[in-house]
């Protein structure tokens, strides 16, 4: 940023004009219509997600006023600092800590911002540039409205808080009929309205947040409903900026989103959706871990090493029921540190607890075996992957928070395809025997190793392109 920032002074000395020996660009009489446009932009800062405050508010707010700081060129100085700071932000997003483990460590910057606003200066066409910086894929736009929209209910002088008591569905619960009306349901905040047709918005409601819709008030539809509209704009915002941040990469390669709370995984190109699927990911209680990596290697028929903790919390309670047994019902091997195959019988299994147990657990590979018949690599410190599941009916709720943290995939062979076309006929080969290979499982690198981000967002377009709400199962946003 701050080689950035001495960029674009040098540029626009070559453009401003010179009062004192210092570079001008917004102070003087004929930058004025540049210098409106810039404060124009200010002034939308909250319908962009953003915070007028990062931006030199004060000064600006004097300038307004007409009682601006004295030294003329120190403060034409910072309104250039302010404007690289906002269109920066208009490119890439706010600076937030997204995830945990940035493998990629990625930064943004595929624009050439400093020169787009040298020109913009130069040829006069500043009111044209937020345009051409932000994102414009669908999904962007759709949030960037719905900011627009909640934004300008909060702001209107009879917006008022409201939470809904009631699970009755008719027009005498007021202010059911007013939370509609806020979150864009209803046109109209009128208490004149049939039974039916509140019922029918309800359910407009309840399909965005993830919810049957019956069109019944339940328990978790009035604890959604009940958020304050206040914080469904702050996520919406968080959703915009981290669109803003994964623009750049998305348009020279295809890149995988898991967001978290949506339990789903997206892969774009550009501004197109190439693959959507569902996801079951981890539970409150072993939640998956935001990160960004690469996939760097595709392995059909996987193995899977039970961790440490589902082998000493989970299975030894019931190895220890009948070992032979149970082992043999999972599929499952005993291996000693030096990956040497043990015979069970041979083990003392009652002297064994969580703080002591010195084997480690691998199940088969096979089409029963946990992690299905595809495992999908990328380095990471939380021992996460993306890979297939012989439980395929858990894709069928709505809220899939069910695993230890790492990522079930329902369409994991059509992403290894689009990931590895040129094995396409090799992987479908192996799929079509539906039986393990003798030798053990297959890998096969990924030659352009494919970016994934694993998010955590609550407000985030579905496969259509609708934004939704879904649940802060992980209490990131509360």
């Amino acid at each position: 940023m701050q080689k950035t920032t001495c960029l674009l002074l040098l540029l626009l000395m070559q453009y401003c004009n010179v009062a004192a020996g210092q570079p001008m660009c917004w102070l003087p009489a004929d930058c004025a219509g540049n210098r409106q446009t810039l404060f124009n932009y200010f002034d939308q800062s909250a319908l962009l997600g953003l915070d007028a405050h990062d931006y030199a508010y004060t000064l600006v707010q004097q300038l307004k006023a007409g009682t601006g700081p004295a030294d003329s060129a120190e403060t034409d100085k910072q309104l250039s600092q302010a404007a690289i700071a906002f269109f920066t932000d208009v490119a890439y997003g706010t600076k937030a800590a997204r995830v945990g483990y940035d493998g990629l460590k990625y930064t943004p910057d595929c624009i050439d911002i400093p020169n787009m606003l040298y020109r913009a200066l130069s040829d006069n066409t500043l009111g044209e540039l937020l345009g051409k910086l932000e994102p414009t894929c669908p999904e962007y736009l759709s949030l960037k409205n719905m900011i627009a929209a909640y934004t300008q209910r909060l702001q209107h002088n009879s917006y008022h808080p409201v939470k809904i008591s009631s699970d009755i569905v008719d027009s005498t619960n007021h202010p059911l009929i007013d939370k509609l009306y806020q979150l864009g349901y209803l046109d109209t905040a009128s208490y004149n309205i049939q039974e039916d047709t509140l019922r029918i918005r309800v359910r407009a409601a309840q399909h965005l947040f993830e919810f049957l819709e019956d069109g019944a008030l339940k328990r978790g539809v009035l604890e959604e409903l009940n958020i304050p509209l206040e914080k469904r704009l702050s996520e919406l915002k968080h959703a915009l900026n981290t669109y803003r941040w994964l623009n750049c990469v998305r348009q020279y390669q295809s890149v995988i989103v898991v967001n978290i709370p949506a339990a789903g995984l997206y892969l774009y190109q550009g501004d197109s959706l190439l693959l959507y699927s569902r996801t079951i990911v981890g539970k409150e209680s072993t939640p998956t871990s935001p990160l960004t990596s690469r996939i760097d290697e595709i392995i059909m028929y996987p193995y899977w090493t039970v961790p440490y903790n589902i082998a000493t919390r989970e299975l030894l309670p019931g190895i220890k029921g009948n070992p032979a047994a149970y082992l043999d019902a999972g599929n499952y091997q005993v291996l000693d540190k030096s990956g040497r195959i043990l015979d069970p019988s041979t083990i003392s299994w009652q002297a064994l607890s969580k703080t002591n147990f010195p084997y480690t657990i691998r199940q088969m590979n096979g089409c029963d075996n946990s992690l299905g018949i595809i495992k999908l690599n990328f380095f990471n410190p939380y021992s996460t992957y993306l890979h297939d599941t012989p439980g395929k009916s858990y894709f069928m709720f709505n809220k899939r928070y069910f695993s230890h943290g790492c990522i079930r995939v329902e369409d994991a062979i059509p992403l290894a395809r689009l990931l590895l076309p040129e094995e396409t006929q090799r992987i479908d080969s192996l799929v079509k025997v539906a039986a393990a290979p003798q030798k053990g499982p297959v890998v096969i690198p990924v030659k352009q190793k494919t970016p994934v981000f694993i998010l955590y967002e609550v407000a985030w377009p579905d496969q259509q392109g609708n934004i939704r709400f879904y649940d802060d199962v992980y209490n990131k946003f509360r």
